[in-house]
C-alpha cells in the first residue's frame, strides 16, 4: 500500500519572545497529522517559511539547520522502522517513536512467564494441573 509521508518545520509566532520563536515540527502520513516541539528556537528575522529552514550562513542559521536535518533524518528512520514492522503507520506513531514514547515489545520468555503466572493463579478454580 502506498502512503504519503512528509515532515515540515515551522515557527510558532504566537510564542514570540524578544524576537525569538520556537521551532515546531509536523509529521503528516496519509492525512493524519502529529505536531511536536523541536526544542530549538530561532530569530524570527532569519526564518524562511517557504524553505522550512533558517536562511543565511550565520552561525545560528547553520546550527539550527543542522539540528533540523538531524531531526528529519531521525523521523525518517523511525518511519522506515515502523513501516517495516507494522501494517499501518500513523503520524502519531512516528512522533511517539521519535520522542521515545511508545509500546514496549515483550520477549517470548516474558510472555510465557506472564501466561504461566496467570495459569498458576487459576489452578483449582477453573484449571487443573
Amino acid at each position: 500500500m502506498r502512503s504519503t509521508f512528509k515532515t515540515v518545520f515551522y515557527v510558532n509566532g504566537s510564542k514570540e519572545r524578544n524576537g525569538i520563536v520556537p521551532i515546531m515540527g509536523r509529521v503528516t502520513i496519509n492525512g493524519t497529522i502529529a505536531q511536536f516541539s523541536c526544542k530549538q528556537s530561532v530569530t524570527k528575522a532569519i526564518w524562511d517559511a517557504k524553505g522550512n529552514r533558517a536562511k543565511g550562513r550565520s552561525k545560528e542559521a547553520k546550527e539550527v539547520n543542522f539540528a533540523l536535518d538531524n531531526i528529519k533524518a531521525q523521523i525518517a528512520k523511525h518511519y522506515q522502522r515502523l513501516s517495516d514492522r507494522e501494517a499501518f503507520v500513523t503520524a502519531e506513531m512516528v512522533r511517539n517513536a521519535y520522542q521515545g514514547i511508545g509500546t514496549e515489545y515483550e520477549t517470548l520468555l516474558r510472555a510465557f512467564d506472564k501466561e504461566n503466572a496467570a495459569f498458576a493463579q487459576r489452578v483449582g478454580k477453573d484449571r487443573a494441573v
